[in-house]
C-alpha cells in the first residue's frame, strides 16, 4: 500500500493548486499525478478535489483529508528524525567494569 506516498502527493497537489506543479516538485508525470490521486479517491469513496483545466481546489472532503495528512506526514517525519539522531549518537559501552560493590565478591577466602 502506498498510503504515505499517496498523502505526499496529495499535499502537493494542493500546496501547489496543480498536478503538473505537484508532479515537478516529486519528479512524477502530472499522468501519474492524476491517476494516483483517482486511485487515492477510489480508495477513500470520496471526491478530494474539484479539477478544471485551470484551477485544483479542495473538497470540504479533501480540506479535511489535508489537514489530517499534514499532522500524519508531520509525524512521520519527527519519528525518522528521532531514530536518525538516536542512531548517530554515541551508545554506552557494554563493557563497562562492574560497581565496586561487586569487586571481591565471591572471592574470599
Amino acid at each position: 500500500m502506498y498510503a504515505v506516498d499517496d498523502m505526499t502527493i496529495f499535499v502537493r497537489v494542493v500546496e501547489r493548486a496543480s498536478l503538473s506543479a505537484a508532479g515537478r516538485e516529486l519528479r512524477l508525470s502530472p499522468a501519474v499525478v492524476s491517476s494516483r490521486i483517482t486511485k487515492l479517491e477510489a480508495r477513500l469513496g470520496v471526491r478530494l478535489l474539484n479539477l478544471t483545466t485551470r484551477t485544483v481546489n479542495p473538497t470540504e472532503e479533501g480540506r479535511l483529508y489535508y489537514e489530517h495528512c499534514l499532522r500524519i506526514l508531520a509525524e512521520i517525519a519527527e519519528i525518522e528524525r528521532k531514530l536518525a539522531e538516536k542512531k548517530e549518537s554515541p551508545r554506552a559501552c557494554s563493557a563497562s567494569p562492574p560497581p565496586p560493590s561487586w569487586a571481591g565478591a565471591g572471592s574470599r577466602p
